[in-house]
């Protein structure tokens, strides 16, 4: 997929201009060619001692070529899991993964993310859309972190600053609102004037009581 990075009308990027930075995994490289090498190598043998066999089965020259080939074929497919890679230049990331390449560009990458125990980084991009990103594999630990932090160098210089955060609109009260400020009281604030009318009530009563035993004293003195 080609995603235009100019304005309109401009002419969409079909490779990258510049590579800043190229990231391909080396561990399951390694291990991928390994493993292709046997397979390839063993189909090879099979092939070659088929006609030795007493197994009364008559194999032929194309039933060795035949399973050669099907070693290359496996060959060809485990050497898939070498081909992602990472391509970033000025315009954003060029991003293969085991089929195709993707380009992305950096108004596109809101960030490039590691979430914990996954295999691989990841593009987020907006709308909560999440783009695996190969090349940067766990399996290379410390050659992941420089890759990953050298990608999100080069989105911090050439990509779009982050959004601020719009700050909340003032609140403004309708013109009911401020005719009439008084506000439904709640349940807890109801139950709260209930008791403080009642304590004044006691407080009145005890006061009143006082004052009948002070004016009583008085009169019969």
């Amino acid at each position: 997929m080609t995603v235009p990075t100019g304005p309109p009308g401009s002419p969409e990027p079909t490779r990258p201009t510049e590579i800043l930075l190229q990231v391909r995994p080396r561990k399951i490289t390694i291990l991928a060619s390994i493993a292709a090498g046997l397979v390839i190598a063993s189909m090879v043998v099979i092939g070659l001692l088929l006609r030795d066999t007493n197994e009364g089965v008559k194999f032929r020259t194309a039933d060795q070529i035949g399973l050669i080939g099907i070693g290359l074929v496996l060959g060809g497919v485990i050497m898939t899991a070498a081909r992602p890679r990472l391509r970033v230049d000025r315009h954003g990331l060029w991003i293969r993964n085991m089929l195709g390449e993707q380009f992305t560009p950096w108004p596109l990458v809101v960030r490039i993310a590691y979430p914990q125990s996954a295999p691989w980084a990841q593009v987020v991009m907006p709308d909560d859309e999440v783009r695996a990103l190969m090349a940067i594999q766990a399996m290379d630990r410390g050659r992941a972190v420089i890759a990953l932090e050298k990608v999100r160098e080069l989105q911090a210089t050439y990509g779009p600053p982050p959004p601020v955060p719009a700050a909340p609109p003032p609140v403004q009260l309708e013109q009911s609102e401020l005719a009439h400020p008084e506000r439904p009281l709640g349940r807890l604030e109801i139950i709260d004037r209930q008791k403080a009318a009642a304590r004044d009530r006691d407080l009145a009563a005890k006061r009143e009581k006082q004052a009948r035993k002070t004016a009583g004293g008085t009169g019969r003195s």
